[in-house]
């Protein structure tokens, strides 16, 4: 039971290590040499746990995905209103990438096709995270000429960007997201006075 514990310290070590690394100095510039030097293990030793660069960044990519999913999915836990729920998501989404935390950078910066041997894994990651925004998004009282999947993709790409404006002691996350949440729903109240 102790071998277990310590192999997940370990590997956590090693996570966050890479994490760090290939959030500060990029996916390309960073070699599994570094990654062992910075979490104190051999080179060596990496490769028993994971068989090259691209499957330690995978592994980065599936940590922040799962950390970003838990956050959301408990900040949706006791609301059912399809608005406060798209918007619950969008708060906890901004919060969590301008936030200093290397997974959440890692998630953002790089982009699955600048690692084309990962990127297929790194496309399905983030898929599964996307699919809460498709659920959410599919859920909102629209009208029908709307194009939710553009919607969706309006909506992530808003978002994401936020870390390139975004000035600590500003506009918070959640004032963030309910002035989008806010743009989106009246432009859609007006779509639909419009066609009665």
């Amino acid at each position: 039971m102790k071998t277990a514990t310590r192999s997940n310290n370990r590997i956590e070590t090693l996570l966050d290590s890479a994490a760090e690394l290939f959030s500060t100095r990029g996916y390309q510039a960073t070699t599994m040499r570094d990654i062992a030097e910075s979490c104190g293990m051999r080179p060596g030793s990496i490769y028993y746990h994971y068989p090259n660069k691209e499957a330690l960044l995978v592994a980065v990519y599936e940590e922040g995905v799962k950390r970003l999913t838990a956050r959301v999915l408990d900040a949706l836990a006791d609301e059912n209103d399809p608005w406060v729920r798209l918007e619950r998501m969008l708060t906890t989404h901004i919060g969590m990438i301008i936030e200093p935390t290397a997974y959440a950078s890692v998630i953002i910066r790089i982009l699955p096709d600048a690692v084309p041997s990962a990127e297929a894994d790194l496309v399905e990651l983030r898929d599964r995270y996307e699919a809460i925004l498709k659920s959410l998004v599919a859920a909102l009282p629209l009208p029908g000429d709307v194009d939710r999947r553009l919607l969706r993709l309006f909506l992530i790409g808003a978002v994401n960007h936020v870390q390139v404006w975004y000035q600590p002691g500003g506009t918070g996350p959640a004032e963030i997201a309910q002035e989008l949440v806010r743009l989106f729903r009246c432009t859609a109240r007006t779509q639909s006075e419009g066609s009665e």
